[in-house]
């Protein structure tokens, strides 16, 4: 008699670690059992360990360097907006500081070589309202200076009767004499030098007008002499007028010399210094032009035009900002500025630029609001298109944006003000960077969650190998089993009838009874072993020939009918008459209904029925095989008729079965174009039905689904 021993592996070649699972399994009840329970959890952590190592980790890895990479960008971003603000800032002061470091130069630059700065002073700058150039006791001396104060208003000597006399009698075009003699009268009875000058002026202007050249130049020299520096009612030098009106007379009889005389005139008008507060010079200046540009040459005649024009409107605004200009320089006589800079000091309308000069005191003003204006129109205007940021101009009195990414002060030219750049659109900025931040995250979320779908679906695929290859080792354990029962059964009803074991003759048949059924349930599972077997390699076909499946399923009943299974069972088979033809392949079906039939009888307890009906239903005939057993767990429904697969009950794993014969019902079905359908209910039995169309037009050999 052999005797088997349990050989284990020396507890030597064991792991420390196995040993410390066997120990937390030691309540098992077995050894065995701990060391199966110890084994099958290193290899449970071992997959764990593997995961978390080689996905896992690099997860978390990636996921790191991921939110450090949406840091860096957010940083690198930002870095960019600063770089673009600090590039804005930057033109903006560098086109300021051309500007007005262009101004300070050319002015230091006259200076040196010797040329006033105050000839042609548009050329120092666009914005150039007045230059003035003052003596060490801040009096303007250059290019004007300060008139009286008060003096004789035109309105006033034009209501002295004689004067009113003598404008009426030349206006009506009366004969000379009679209007010079009235000019004479008026310059002898007004009390006014202004008014007398004016009207000896035009008494010699009449009589040069009549021709009467020697008399008119008797008069007119006779007032430069007494009245040449006065100024007449109007604000006219009587001496300008007088060479005015001699230069205008000479250029009808001789043109060459009168034209002469009134260039002359104008570079006497231009060299010399215009009061303040009077336009004789310019208009004069701009009339003896007139009159000489048809005889001079276009281009010099456009430049002096534009010179008196210059001059005419700094002479305005010298007179408008004469009393600005006193305040600014309210404490300059002592404040002395190093040769060379220049000093920049605001006023309410020009910006004012004053350096000394070989103890002369230069004043430039520029006009503010102009100035204002463009810098304003240049800050907003300096971003690139599509920037995503923004010049402004801040006053002293604005107030600062809340969020400020540059910074630049316009000292020394506008005290006060600063150049600062801000976001075009600080919301918009945020929300961007907030949707690239989330996009970057969920970028990332989608990658790790990829790899962790990925690990999982590659778990479940191994899972499902490994429950694949469990069952399949199930699969040839419940075969060997199910072929040894038949086998046994046989080996023992053969070996009683050989040795003589059965006495009587109702004996022997009983044992040759059970022989016969034995082999046919023996050659069923065989069967269906190689129907499966074909089946997954693609190559079972059957053959669907018309006829009535009522009789293939009678045929399969009387089959099946006394085999083990329904020993002591009571089996109904109902089949309506007169079924129409279906076509189908008649041991399929027989295989179909003992795989059905057998089943019912094995999940329910000895004595119970199993019922078999066959009858038409909508366009097809339909097979009900109806049981009272143990049921089916919804649970397990969608999963009967997948190969291998038997329920997690412990009743049903109880029971004999291979796990493959509703994976051929199912097959079967499918190859004759019909359905399958389960109804059951635990502990109240379960009924399958089989569905079959009825007959095509033309047999065919077909595979299932």
């Amino acid at each position: 008699m052999m005797q088997t021993m349990a050989v284990n592996r020396p507890s030597s070649e064991q792991s420390a670690f196995l040993r410390i699972l066997r120990w937390f399994f030691r309540n098992q009840s077995s050894p065995v059992r701990a060391l199966e329970s110890a084994l099958r959890l290193r290899r449970s952590m071992r997959i764990i360990v593997t995961g978390s190592v080689m996905i896992l980790l690099p997860s978390m890895l990636l996921a790191y360097f991921g939110i450090v990479s949406i840091q860096s960008e957010e940083l690198s971003a930002m870095n960019d907006i600063q770089k673009q603000a600090d590039g804005v800032a930057g033109s903006y002061v560098a086109q300021a500081e051309r500007a007005f470091g262009y101004f300070e130069a050319s002015v230091i630059d006259r200076l040196e070589a010797g040329r006033s700065p105050l000839e042609a002073a548009s050329e120092l700058h666009p914005n150039l309202l007045i230059s003035l150039k003052l003596d060490r006791n801040l009096d303007v001396v250059a290019p004007f200076y300060r008139g009286p104060t008060s003096r004789f208003e035109p309105v006033e000597y034009l209501f002295d009767a004689d004067v009113r006399t003598a404008i009426a009698a030349e206006r009506r075009g009366e004969e000379s004499g009679v209007v010079s003699s009235l000019y004479s009268r008026a310059s002898r009875t007004v009390n006014s030098d202004q008014v007398k000058a004016r009207m000896r002026f035009d008494r010699g202007r009449v009589m040069l007008n009549s021709g009467r050249r020697a008399d008119a130049r008797a008069v007119l020299d006779d007032i430069q002499q007494l009245y040449g520096d006065i100024r007449d009612p109007w604000g006219f030098r009587m001496e300008d007028l007088i060479e005015l009106l001699q230069a205008e007379e000479r250029i009808g009889r001789e043109p060459l010399r009168g034209a002469e005389d009134l260039r002359a005139l104008i570079d006497r008008l231009m060299d010399q210094r215009w009061a303040i507060g009077e336009g004789g010079e310019g208009a004069v200046a701009r009339r003896a032009l007139s009159r000489l540009e048809p005889f001079a040459d276009a281009e010099w005649a456009a430049s002096t035009r534009a010179r008196i024009d210059d001059r005419m409107r700094m002479q305005f605004w010298t007179e408008a900002l004469l009393p600005e200009l006193d305040s600014v320089l309210v404490g300059q006589g002592t404040l002395r500025v190093d040769k060379g800079k220049i000093r920049w000091v605001q006023g309410e309308r020009g910006l004012w630029a004053l350096t000394w000069w070989d103890e002369n005191l230069y004043a430039f003003a520029l006009d503010r609001i102009t100035l204002l204006e463009d810098a304003r129109a240049l800050a907003d205007d300096i971003g690139a298109p599509g920037s995503a940021v923004r010049g402004m101009l801040v006053g002293p009195n604005d107030r600062m944006p809340d969020e400020i990414l540059v910074r630049r002060s316009l000292v020394p030219w506008l005290v006060g003000w600063s150049m600062v750049v801000v976001p075009r659109d600080a919301v918009a900025l945020a929300a961007d960077l907030e949707s690239q931040r989330s996009r970057r995250i969920g970028i990332i979320f989608l990658a790790v969650t990829l790899i962790g779908v990925g690990a999982l679906s590659t778990a479940r695929f191994v899972s499902t190998e490994l429950e694949g290859a469990r069952v399949k080792a199930d699969f040839a354990a419940n075969v060997s089993h199910e072929l040894r029962s038949p086998i046994t059964q046989i080996r023992l009803k053969a070996e009683s009838l050989m040795l003589g074991l059965s006495d009587t003759e109702e004996e022997q048949q009983r044992d040759y009874r059970a022989i016969v059924r034995e082999s046919e349930r023996l050659s069923r599972l065989v069967d269906n072993v190689l129907d499966f077997s074909a089946i997954e390699r693609g190559a079972k076909t059957y053959a669907l020939i018309p006829g009535d499946i009522g009789e293939s399923v009678r045929s399969a009943i009387d089959v099946v009918e006394g085999s083990a299974e329904l020993v002591d069972r009571d089996v109904y088979l109902s089949i309506e008459p007169h079924l129409p033809p279906v076509a189908h392949d008649p041991d399929a079906i027989a295989q179909c209904v003992i795989n059905l039939t057998s089943n019912a009888a094995k999940y329910s307890d000895p004595g119970t029925p199993v019922r078999i009906k066959v009858k038409r239903r909508n366009s097809g005939v339909q097979i009900d095989v109806v049981d009272e057993g143990i049921g089916i767990p919804e649970s397990d429904l969608e999963q009967i008729f997948e190969p291998f697969f038997r329920g997690g009950d412990a009743s049903v794993r109880r029971r004999k079965g291979t796990g493959i014969g509703l994976a051929i019902t199912f097959y079967i079905v499918s190859a004759h174009n019909g359905r399958v359908d389960v109804v059951s209910k635990p502990d109240k039995g379960s009924t399958f039905s089989l569905w079959f169309p009825l007959l095509m037009r033309e047999p065919s050999n077909r595979q299932g689904a």
